[in-house]
């Protein structure tokens, strides 16, 4: 008897397997896929598929491949391994979703803040971003839990003082800011600058109620524009004796 049940266990699990290997990939995102995520163009079947175009958390994507992940069914979950082209970049990921959660791991990708801009908001800024992230998880299109490393090369923002030139940018340099480990739906980051106008170190915490605190000890290098000057003498408090100026902000998003 035992043998018997253990043949129809194999039978099943050879069934399912079957059926995933040859369902269609369009039916299945029709049915399946959580609010995050909508894909056009779809061709081959849930376990190994393509998209032509879409959104991901609110993130354009072209050129979307993946490859099922089907023990994660076992848990209520859709999981894959993603491969996607931005506007102007990549990205590489496993993802497993629900109806109202999506979860991230080992998130590689490098895009401009343009292409961004409608998931982030960053008030006018230009430059590129680079990430690797252990974990990121989106709980109803919010951070709910974020670890790993962000680069931002060739920052540029709005000038802190209006000049009357709308186009003009102030550039900022090259940052990474590193996210660990916080309270739920928190989000907790260390940021320092990779060379630039600025010496910058400081801390961005986000609590579930989205209220950001950003605090950072800022120095200008030699060499560094009065544009840049004038709006750090504006912006921050008197500086320490070394010359370091302290800068604090709060809000919400």
């Amino acid at each position: 008897m035992k043998n018997r049940w253990s043949w129809l266990a194999v039978g099943v699990c050879a069934y399912l397997v079957f059926a995933l290997a040859t369902f269609p990939a369009g039916t299945a995102v029709h049915l399946f896929a959580p609010p995050p995520v909508a894909l056009n163009g779809i061709q081959g079947t849930v376990w190994s598929g393509s998209a032509a175009s879409g959104t991901i958390g609110g993130l354009p994507v072209q050129d979307v491949r993946w490859h099922f992940r089907p023990l994660t069914l076992l848990t209520g979950r859709v999981g894959a391994n993603l491969e996607a082209r931005l506007a102007d970049g990549f990205l590489s990921t496993g993802i497993t979703a629900s109806t109202s959660r999506i979860q991230f791991n080992d998130l590689r990708g490098g895009t401009s803040l343009a292409t961004i801009a409608s998931m982030v908001p960053l008030s006018g800024m230009r430059g590129q971003a680079s990430v690797a992230l252990s974990s990121l998880e989106i709980e109803n299109g919010w951070p709910a839990h974020i670890v790993g490393e962000l680069k931002l090369a060739a920052l540029q923002v709005a000038p802190f003082i209006p000049n009357g030139r709308s186009n003009s940018l102030v550039p900022l340099g090259d940052y990474t800011v590193t996210f660990g480990e916080a309270p739920a739906r928190s989000v907790a980051a260390r940021f320092v600058d990779n060379g630039g106008p600025l010496e910058v170190a400081g801390t961005l915490a986000v609590n579930p109620a989205r209220e950001y605190t950003f605090d950072a000890l800022i120095k200008p290098r030699e060499g560094a524009s009065q544009q840049l000057i004038d709006g750090l003498n504006v912006m921050t408090a008197d500086p320490d004796a070394n010359g370091r100026r302290r800068l604090t902000l709060t809000g919400s998003l």
